[in-house]
């Protein structure tokens, strides 16, 4: 019997089995990468929005300020004041924005407190 170069049908399925499950695991990190890179967007968005309201009740006197909520795109902006913080001397806010997910709403809260 003369020997022959090459590979053989089970070192072949081998090699198969060995790649498929390579390429298996790529995927599914694929995936979860995409999903965590939509949750980053949706956090920036979010963090934008409230930094927006945080300006915007920043520019108002200690007086003016109240709580409120509304509505921008697909999101949904609520805030809220507290002016009991520190005597009175300073007014805590918080900023709750909330976020279509594909599980339901999500609800990022960004808090500071406003000095008067």
């Amino acid at each position: 019997m003369r020997e022959r170069d090459g590979f053989t049908l089970v070192e072949v399925l081998i090699a198969v089995l060995v790649l498929s499950i390579g390429l298996l695991g790529l995927v599914s990190s694929a995936a979860l990468t995409t999903r965590m890179i939509g949750q980053g967007q949706r956090f920036t968005e979010a963090s934008t929005m409230a930094g927006q309201q945080f300006e915007v009740l920043r520019s108002q006197t200690c007086a003016a300020m109240a709580g409120g909520t509304r509505a921008e795109g697909r999101f949904a902006v609520a805030w809220t004041i507290d002016s009991t913080v520190a005597g009175g001397r300073a007014q805590a806010v918080t900023v709750i924005v909330q976020s279509p997910t594909t599980y339901g709403m999500r609800a990022d809260s960004f808090a500071t407190v406003m000095p008067c």
